[in-house]
């Protein structure tokens, strides 16, 4: 037997894909740092400063579900190779306009903007093998890990990128992440991941990104986890996006503000170090509440911060919240998100994650700029306190028992369905007969069941009590198309939902009796008649 309390870094397809991670995000780290510099440099650049996360953040906010369909679709490995391959001539790129000394803000901005792009389908791709990876009750200390790839590099690349720029110029600084990027396609050559399912390549584009998002539209546990994700990055952007000009307001040089940025990943990483304890000691509601307040206490002391060691100690308090918050919201999504729809569950979470990044930077940026650096933290502490009442207004559920693999139950009926009539959408009727005894807990699960058919593909749903039977029940919930049906219960069936299913079966007499109809588009035939 597997010892479970293994570090997860001791299996070695882990390990690679922890260093893919870390390689990707040491390159991200370092571009910001050196482009807020040569932003700082130039006459009024002061004012294109939280633009340069708005520019990495934005693209990855409006590309994560194409990302997370492409990572459910495809070999995520080749797919990130070839991102990776895009990304470095973009890197390339960014190091001859600069050193040729053509480089304006505006191509610079287009440039990281790639970049993004390519960072968001990595970190989707590589993120959703996590599952794939480890066991079960592993992926919160697997997430935990990633999240020190992520930030240990937050640490290491914004302190290269400072004492590159102290050293040398913005043009080396640019050039020092191509060896991050090399490094990653090198080691992903050697990581090894099962292709998707054929029946998951089988899904058309756009309805897989509809489904996607239908699946979080309808799982309040997602929901609270991805409200909370964007409601804390939206707010704590107000110090992490204005840090290069607090610094530099506070008499930072190139080095000094190296280390303050450093402090961020510095701090992020005493996060995830504690995080197993706190785990261990307190709910994932309790954790994440805890992280609210931190991050509040942290801006309102930045608002204070009379010199760059105080403006650190407060970035280490953000960062140590960062790790805190985000790494328990990821890891308990992953472990509530089945396989089939992993990727996408994560990206809309990416969605959360970087357009609060983003509008938070633009918004606080632009109210650092009408009032003052002290009016734009003070007002984020009390929207980062206020997030902490989720925590007792809307607490995350205990879900860490729920068991989402996969359960394929179900065959086709026997009936022949043509071809064009498989593309039309169609209504599926369940025919229930319930004791009287038990109608108020049938009732009571058909909740359960509504969200389950609607998180795995119904567009409508509805259930009807016939009024000449008592105790007779009709389900009704159309979907599609006949195909997206049979992938409906074939492919996106799990355990925890077939739980829910067969509880019901012990609430009526005999099997349900289940009818299909297809509709029949009698508008167009009028209009082409008439």
């Amino acid at each position: 037997m597997a010892d479970r309390t293994a570090s997860p870094l001791r299996d070695r397809r882990f390990m690679v894909l922890w260093s893919a991670v870390a390689a990707a995000y040491l390159a991200q780290w370092m571009l910001p740092v050196a482009a807020q510099w040569f932003l700082v440099g130039r006459p009024g650049g002061d004012v294109l400063v939280p633009y340069v996360q708005v520019a990495m953040t934005l693209p990855m906010a409006l590309l994560a579900i194409p990302a997370g369909v492409m990572a459910d679709r495809f070999d995520r490995r080749v797919l990130v190779i070839g991102v990776q391959v895009v990304v470095l001539a973009g890197e390339v790129v960014l190091v001859c306009l600069t050193l040729g000394g053509v480089l304006n803000p505006w191509s610079m901005l287009a440039l990281l903007a790639l970049l993004a792009g390519g960072i968001v389908v990595t970190f989707t791709s590589l993120s959703s093998m996590v599952p794939d990876l480890v066991e079960t009750n592993a992926i919160p200390r697997a997430s935990a890990l990633l999240t020190i790839a992520t930030n240990g590099t937050r640490v290491l690349g914004p302190a290269i990128a400072g004492f590159i720029l102290a050293a040398t110029s913005v043009g080396v600084a640019f050039a020092a992440a191509i060896p991050a990027t090399v490094v990653l396609l090198i080691v992903l050559s050697v990581l090894k991941i099962p292709p998707p399912a054929a029946d998951r390549m089988q899904e058309r584009w756009l309805s897989a990104a509809v489904i996607g998002v239908r699946f979080v539209q309808h799982s309040p546990q997602a929901l609270k986890l991805i409200s909370r994700t964007f409601w804390f990055t939206f707010g704590v952007m107000a110090l992490l996006s204005m840090l290069p000009v607090l610094a530099t307001r506070l008499g930072a040089g190139a080095s000094a503000l190296g280390l303050v940025l450093a402090c961020q990943g510095a701090g992020a990483v005493l996060g995830a170090v504690t995080l197993p304890r706190l785990d261990a000691m307190a709910r994932q509601n309790t954790v994440v509440t805890i992280g609210f307040v931190v991050a509040g206490v942290s801006l309102a002391v930045a608002a204070a911060a009379p010199n760059t060691v105080v403006l650190g100690a407060a970035t280490v308090l953000a960062g140590w919240a960062w790790t805190t918050v985000l790494a328990t919201d990821q890891a308990a999504l992953q472990m509530y998100l089945p396989g089939w729809v992993r990727a996408r569950g994560i990206s809309v979470m990416m969605i959360a994650t970087f357009a609060g990044q983003a509008f938070g930077a633009a918004v606080f940026g632009w109210i650092g700029s009408a009032f003052s650096m002290v009016a734009m933290l003070v007002i984020a502490a009390v929207w980062l306190l206020t997030g902490s009442l989720l925590g007792v207004f809307l607490p995350l559920r205990d879900l860490g028992e729920r068991d989402v693999s996969a359960v394929p139950a179900w065959v086709s009926p026997e009936i022949v369905v043509d071809a064009e009539a498989q593309a039309r959408p169609m209504q599926v009727r369940v025919l229930y007969d319930v004791p009287f005894a038990t109608e108020g807990e049938f009732v009571d699960i058909m909740a359960h069941i509504r969200l389950i058919r609607l998180r795995t593909g119904a567009l409508r749903w509805q259930l009807l009590a016939d009024p000449a039977v008592d105790g007779r029940y009709y389900e009704e919930y159309m979907v599609a198309s006949w195909v997206d049906h049979e992938m409906q219960i074939r492919m996106r069936a799990i355990a925890a939902d077939h739980e829910v299913e067969m509880r019901l079966r012990e609430l009526v007499r005999g099997d349900p009796e289940t009818s299909y109809a297809f509709r029949v588009d009698v508008a167009g035939v009028a209009a082409m008649r008439h």
